[in-house]
């Protein structure tokens, strides 16, 4: 039926074909700008253009994304570029001891205005993808970016994933990372999936001016930006947009004065193929449209693997760029060489150090526990005693949690960082009640409790214990499930004590530190 309706369509005339794939009607207009009006808030970011005012000034959105022709002469800003870093501990293997690396992310910001034009096409194409993974019966495998999901999150991805585990007692668990997805995406192969969610042979030139913006885009990186024309962050806050600092005159002169710099670069990753041509490829991550376009470039990967998952009796999902597998203990390596293997075809690879095979099993006390499938291998232990199986324990850490085939928690690495920026926040806090510029000496602990512990609502420690909940409600009301986890509970049950022993212990070195100081003014004045 989808093949015959296909057909029809490309026999279509072109402007017909336009128009039936046409991204805008009225009710979906409707809807989406009653959602953006319901949490709007205006954009605290500065970029070239000023921060937009959608609730009053909607209709100049809606205008544009109605008419293919106009957006098609849309001239998009250049991209906002900022580098985040990152700092994580993880376990080395071959040194037996955490290790501090530092994880870069370039995350893009479009223009204010640009913004909620790619909000809606996000929206729109978004009713395509997901009507698209229903009718050809493999929705059920991809987890993130949807809004059909009835409201789950990765409390629930999690619990499921790890009940299917339970239920199958002594299995095998792939856990699969993709490299650098966002930076890696095929610009041909993109547009080819776009067209097939639409089921056209062509993009309208609205999808095309939107695809253009995202695989030929410019961007300006903040900090370069920053270093060249000399602003200091205090001075950046102070204006209303990036172009006010570049002096008078109208915006078209501003943004020469930009250009002049040639600070403004066009994103041209590509390598040759083996016919020698150029493969272009990356996208921008951060924009609104970017996380929907990587669900979409993997449409067929998804599908191959739902069915093979169904025609063979092993549990496949995908939440972005992680991969879960869940199969017979006897398939684990095999499977997690087909998933690589066959990620390959679109150009995307699996970072090796995030490969993991976990094997779930009876301990030596019977219990089923999670092993270090690929040091199983390697060693070929007997596995007689608790002190030998200790040695090869690994818990399977999946969007946030692990499981250790008994209780769930909360990621250790995620707890760790917590903490460090925990410990940070209140150094700063501290610090500033005892500067010289501080009103008195007091510390403002509303804030830091608000960020850092469970009285706050929206922060780390009321996430984790929501998580460990066996029900609990969520921001729309909805009753959902949790993991129902103790040990989640024990790991966040002294939090409070200690934020407040840390607090405390900078209290008094602040103090101790500006009595030393006064003695020394104390002594100059003597």
């Amino acid at each position: 039926m989808a093949l015959l309706a296909q057909s029809v369509l490309t026999r279509l005339p072109l402007k017909i074909l336009i128009m039936t794939n046409l991204l805008y009607d009225d009710r979906h207009w409707e809807a989406w700008s009653r959602k953006v009006e319901e949490n709007f808030a205006a954009k605290r970011y500065q970029h070239f253009d000023h921060r937009f005012d959608f609730p009053r000034q909607k209709d100049k959105i809606r205008r544009l994304v109605a008419d293919p022709e106009l957006l098609a002469a849309h001239p998009f800003l250049p991209l906002l570029k900022v580098i985040i870093k990152t700092p994580r501990f993880r376990y080395n293997e071959k040194k037996a001891k955490l290790a501090l690396g530092i994880k870069t992310r370039p995350i893009s910001f479009a223009g204010h205005f640009d913004t909620y034009i790619y909000s809606y096409y996000a929206s729109a194409l978004n009713d395509r993808y997901q009507d698209y993974i229903h009718r050809e019966d493999f929705d059920e495998t991809v987890l993130a970016y949807r809004t059909d999901l009835e409201g789950k999150c990765n409390i629930q991805f999690s619990r499921d994933a790890f009940r299917e585990i339970q239920k199958r007692g002594s299995c095998a668990a792939v856990a699969l990372d993709i490299k650098g997805y966002f930076d890696s995406i095929d610009h041909r192969l993109l547009k080819e999936k776009w067209r097939k969610v639409l089921g056209v042979e062509e993009l309208p030139p609205d999808q095309y001016a939107i695809y253009r913006s995202l695989t030929r885009y410019a961007y300006v990186n903040k900090n370069t930006f920053l270093r060249h024309f000399g602003i200091h962050l205090r001075k950046l806050e102070r204006k209303p947009t990036l172009l006010h600092h570049l002096g008078t005159g109208s915006f078209q002169e501003k943004f020469q004065v930009l250009r002049d710099t040639n600070i403004i670069v066009k994103s041209s990753s590509h390598a040759l193929t083996e016919d020698g041509k150029k493969r272009y490829y990356g996208i921008p991550q951060g924009l609104a449209i970017s996380a929907l376009l990587s669900n979409v470039y993997l449409i067929d990967y998804d599908q191959m693997m739902s069915k093979k998952a169904k025609d063979e009796g092993f549990y496949y999902r995908r939440y972005c760029d992680d991969i879960l597998i869940v199969c017979d203990i006897g398939r684990g390596q095999e499977l997690q060489q087909f998933a690589v293997d066959a990620i390959e075809s679109y150009h995307l690879t699996i970072q090796e150090k995030k490969q993991e095979l976990i094997y779930l099993m009876p301990n030596s006390k019977g219990e089923i526990r999670a092993f270090n499938g690929r040091k199983l291998m390697e060693d070929h232990p007997t596995l007689q005693t608790p002190e030998e199986e200790q040695r090869y324990y690994k818990s399977l850490q999946y969007l946030g949690f692990e499981f250790n085939g008994q209780d769930s928690f909360i990621r250790a690495g995620s707890i760790s960082r917590y903490h460090r920026k925990m410990k940070g926040r209140i150094l700063k806090t501290v610090y500033m009640a005892y500067s010289e510029n501080a009103k008195g000496d007091r510390i403002f602990l509303q804030k830091l409790y608000h960020r850092y512990s469970h009285l706050g609502k929206r922060n780390f420690p009321r996430y984790a214990y929501t998580a460990a909940k066996a029900y609990y409600i969520n921001s729309k009301g909805v009753r959902k499930e949790g993991m129902n986890s103790a040990a989640i509970r024990v790991q966040l049950s002294r939090h409070f004590t200690h934020l407040r022993h840390s607090l405390n212990q900078k209290h008094l070195q602040r103090v101790e530190y500006k009595a030393r100081k006064g003695k020394l003014k104390q002594l100059k004045k003597a």
